[in-house]
C-alpha cells in the first residue's frame, strides 16, 4: 500500500486526477485476492498490480475511460473456463473490482491520513464506498475479519485494515547485502544497512535501501532502537562482528533474527553468547544459518533464499492484516 499512497500522493501534488482500482472480492482461482490495488492515469498503469494478464489490461483500459468521465464503477470479471467467459482466461473463478475516481483536491485529504499513519506506526481501516461516497480513513473499525464488504447506514464499503509492517535492519555492506537489499526492496521491505567500513556504506551501493549507516557493531544499542515489528538480517564480515550484532538483537524485541553463516560459525557464535549468560531459550528466536534451503552458493542465489523466507515472515505474523 505504500507504493500505492506514494503514487497517489504524486498524483495530487502534479494536480492530476487519478482511478485507484482495487479486488473487492473473489471466488474460485483469480490472480490476485481482495486487497490488490493499482493506480491508474490517463496514460495507463502507474503503480500496484491486480494480478496481470488480460483481467489487468482490461481493468487498465476501463480505469481509464471512467478517469476521462469522472465515475466510480464496480465490476465483476468472469474468468472461468466456459466459452462465456469475458476474458479468455482459464483461472475457473470470478474477481469483484472496484473502480474509484480519485480526485485530486477532494481526495487529498484521506491519502494525507494513511501518509499521517505511517509515520506514526499507526494501524488503520481504509473504507471505500462500493457505489457512490467518499473514502473513509479511521483508526478502528469494529469487524470480525481485517478485510470485508459491509454495510453503513445503508451504503456499502470494502473496508480493510492496514498495519505498520516494520524495517529490516541490515548488519554488514559486503556482497550478499550488496545483493539482498534490491531485492527485498522491490518486495515491500524497508531496509537500513549498517556497516563499519566506510567503503561499504556508498548509497550507490545499495539501491532502494531507506538509510545507510557507517555505525560501529559494539555500540548497536546507542545507535538502533528496533520494535517487534522489525527484522535483523547479519550478514557481517566475520565472527566477532556477527556476535555484536547477533546479541544486540537478542537484547531487542525485534520479531525476525536471522544470521548469515557456516554450521562452525554459528557454533562458535552459539557458544560464545551461551557463555556470556545467554540461555538456549534465547538463542532460539535466531534463525541460522539464514534462508530457505535452496542449494544456493553465490551471494544473489543466497540472497533470494533469504528474501523467500522474509516474505514466509511476513505472510505467516501478518496472516489476519494488511501493511502498509
Amino acid at each position: 500500500m505504500r507504493e500505492i499512497v506514494e503514487a497517489l500522493k504524486k498524483r495530487i501534488n502534479e494536480k492530476k486526477n487519478s482511478m485507484l482500482i482495487t479486488v473487492v472480492a473473489g471466488r474460485g482461482s483469480i490472480p490476485r485476492k481482495a486487497g490488490a490495488y493499482m493506480v491508474v492515469g490517463e496514460d495507463g498503469r502507474i503503480a500496484g498490480t491486480i494480478g496481470g494478464g488480460n483481467l489487468e489490461y482490461q481493468a487498465i483500459l476501463l480505469g481509464q475511460k471512467l478517469l476521462a468521465e469522472k465515475k466510480n464503477y464496480l465490476h465483476e470479471y468472469n474468468l472461468g473456463q466456459e466459452k462465456s467467459a469475458e476474458l479468455g482466461m482459464a483461472c475457473g473463478g470470478n474477481a469483484t473490482v472496484l473502480f474509484y475516481y480519485v480526485d485530486a483536491v477532494e481526495d487529498a485529504v484521506w491519502i494525507g491520513q494513511m501518509e499521517a499513519a505511517e509515520e506514526k506506526r499507526k494501524p488503520f481501516w481504509i473504507l471505500m464506498p462500493l457505489e457512490q461516497g467518499k473514502v473513509k480513513i479511521l483508526p478502528e473499525f469494529q469487524t470480525s475479519a481485517h478485510q470485508s464488504v459491509t454495510e453503513i447506514d445503508g451504503a456499502r464499503f470494502y473496508a480493510e485494515q492496514f498495519s505498520y509492517d516494520g524495517k529490516v535492519y541490515i548488519f554488514g555492506g559486503g556482497h550478499l547485502a550488496q545483493e539482498l537489499v534490491p531485492v527485498l526492496s522491490h518486495l515491500g521491505f524497508r531496509c537500513i544497512v549498517s556497516d563499519d567500513r566506510e567503503e561499504f556504506t556508498k548509497p550507490e551501493l545499495f539501491p532502494g535501501a531507506e538509510e545507510i549507516r557507517l555505525i560501529d557493531f559494539g555500540k548497536l544499542e546507542e545507535t538502533f532502537t528496533i520494535h517487534p515489528e522489525d527484522y535483523i538480517v547479519v550478514v557481517t564480515r566475520g565472527h566477532l562482528c556477527d556476535t555484536d550484532a547477533e546479541r544486540f538483537g537478542l537484547k531487542t524485541s525485534a520479531g525476525y533474527i536471522g544470521v548469515v553463516g557456516s554450521r562452525k560459525k554459528t557454533k562458535f557464535v552459539y557458544d560464545k553468547l551461551i557463555a556470556e549468560g545467554f540461555t538456549g531459550e534465547q538463542l532460539a528466536r535466531v534463525t541460522a544459518p539464514i534462508g530457505i534451503e535452496i542449494g544456493s552458493e553465490t551471494p544473489a542465489e543466497i540472497a533470494i533464499s533469504i528474501a523467500a523466507q522474509l516474505i514466509e515472515v511476513r505472510a505467516r505474523k501478518n496472516h489476519h492484516k494488511i501493511n502498509f
